[in-house]
Order: structure tokens, then C-alpha cells, then sequence
């Protein structure tokens, strides 16, 4: 009969074996890395709404067309840096309405017995190129460059009956929310939102709130870059910032759309960098 160190040895060598089964079967592969240091790489990327996302200086800069304006209002005091609708929809709608005429109205929710209410002005850019897997990670590098809210990673995205985000069938998107939290399928988080100081993750169609935890900012110091991870392994998705968990959700019907992009809102601009898509097994 063996005594009870020798079955304390068996066990802790079978645990050993097991742990090191388990690191070997979860092996991360990169399936993509954006340094963008050329210029060639912002061709992967496609805007809807009013955006527009560039190189500059070996980043990729994320920009609302119309924060310059929002910028000034900000500087002068007309508008907080809280990202306040009520604040900043004045201006923005005569300044749209200004640009298309008549054609505004496509940047109004419409709602069954309710009024029109302007919705426009913030925008979705979509990684044309990369798939994720199954299981997968994305992470980047982010940096803000405006200290108003918010930022936005949407995955594992679909339109609602599995077709592809550019799909023709499906309804044209101006970079209103509601297009993509009720007419697509995936999960969105959003960051960087100095007050409410905390991250959200949604599931879509819904906009169903599922998950926060801490944002990436948590003082007045927001002038920072910060590392960024979401992931999704056998359906629990997990977001990181700096490597430390902000929250972490199961899914128990998870969603199997397989793309992905950024959204921001019209007060918001920001520096994104290494941006890698992984593959994890």
C-alpha cells in the first residue's frame, strides 16, 4: 500500500500533467498583426457614418467628421466632454442638415407612434479582411485623443440570420446605433467614459446590458495608452485592460457571427495600434 506522500506525489504529478495538457491545448496563434506603419493597411478597413479613420504617425486614427466642430464647442464651453446628446444635437443637426439637405433623415430613429429623434453624426468602422475564429482574441493598443466618451469594439457580428456585416441585402447603416443593436446580431463593448468610469459589454440584437466592470480610465489622467483584450473561449467572453480582468461573461447560447470592427460617437477620437486578431486552440 502506498503511504501518504507517495499518493500526494501521484496526485500532484497527475495535476501537473493535466495543467500542462491543458496550456499545450490552448495555444494562441496570430492570424493577424496591424502595425500600421504602411499605408496600404487602412485599405481593410470600411467606414459607415460619419467617420473617417487614417495613418498618422504609425498609428491608426479613429475620427468623427464632425469633431472639429465638436472640439470648439467643447474648448469654449457650450458642451460638456460628458458625451450629452441633448447637449450637442443642436449643432450637429444644423450642421448635418447643413451637408445633405433632405437627406438627414436618414440619420433619424424612426419609432412606431413616436416622433423622429436625430440619432446621426457617430460612426462604425469594420475590418473588411480578418475573420475570427471560435475562440479568439482581439487586442490593441488604445490611446484617446479627446477626452469625451465613447469608444466601442463590436464582434462576433453578424446580420441576424448569419450573413456576412456586407451582406447587400441587408438594410443600409449610417452609423446609427439602433442598426446595429436591433438589426445585426453581436456582442459590443464600450470604454473610455471618464465619469461613468466603468466598461459595458451589450449582445445584440437587444442591446441587452450583460456585463461591465472597470473601464480603461479610472482618474482625471486620461491621457494614457492603454492595452486592451477582449476574448471569447468556448463562450465566456472577457474583457482586459493592462493584462487585468474589467469583466467576464457567459454566454450560454453564444453568438456565432465572425466579424468585427470599431465604433465611436461624434465627441470621441482616438489612436489605435498593434491591433492583433488571435486564434486561440
Amino acid at each position: 500500500m502506498m503511504n501518504m506522500k507517495q499518493t500526494t506525489s501521484i496526485f500532484l504529478i497527475l495535476l501537473f500533467a493535466y495543467c500542462s495538457a491543458y496550456s499545450q491545448s490552448a495555444k494562441e496563434t496570430v492570424s493577424a498583426m496591424y502595425t500600421f506603419d504602411r499605408e496600404e493597411e487602412i485599405s481593410d478597413w470600411l467606414i459607415e457614418g460619419e467617420g473617417k479613420a487614417y495613418i498618422e504617425n504609425g498609428k491608426l486614427i479613429l475620427e468623427p467628421l464632425f469633431f472639429p466642430l465638436m472640439e470648439t464647442l467643447m474648448k469654449a464651453g457650450a458642451i460638456s466632454d460628458n458625451n450629452r446628446m441633448k447637449e450637442y444635437e443642436p449643432y450637429l443637426y444644423t450642421a448635418m442638415k447643413a451637408k445633405y439637405g433632405n437627406d438627414v433623415r436618414n440619420y433619424f430613429l424612426v419609432g412606431k407612434g413616436k416622433e423622429p429623434v436625430f440619432m446621426g453624426g457617430h460612426f462604425n468602422v469594420w475590418n473588411r479582411r480578418v475573420r475570427t475564429s471560435e475562440n479568439f482574441a482581439i487586442e490593441f493598443d488604445f490611446t484617446p485623443l479627446s477626452p469625451a466618451p465613447l469608444h466601442m469594439l463590436m464582434f462576433c457580428a453578424s446580420g441576424l440570420e448569419g450573413e456576412s456585416v456586407f451582406d447587400t441585402s441587408l438594410p443600409a447603416r449610417y452609423g446609427v446605433e439602433d442598426e446595429t443593436m436591433y438589426d445585426m446580431a453581436m456582442y459590443r463593448v464600450s470604454f473610455f467614459h471618464k465619469s461613468r468610469k466603468k466598461a459595458n459589454l451589450r449582445r445584440a440584437p437587444g442591446k441587452v446590458m450583460v456585463a461591465g466592470g472597470a473601464d480603461v480610465v479610472s482618474s482625471e489622467d486620461w491621457n494614457q495608452t492603454y492595452r486592451c483584450r477582449i476574448e471569447r473561449i468556448n463562450g465566456t467572453v472577457r474583457f482586459l485592460i493592462n493584462g487585468k480582468e474589467s469583466f467576464s461573461y457567459k454566454d450560454e447560447k453564444p453568438l456565432t457571427g465572425n466579424q468585427w470592427g470599431f465604433r465611436l460617437m461624434t465627441c470621441a477620437k482616438g489612436a489605435y495600434d498593434n491591433v492583433k486578431v488571435v486564434t486561440i486552440k
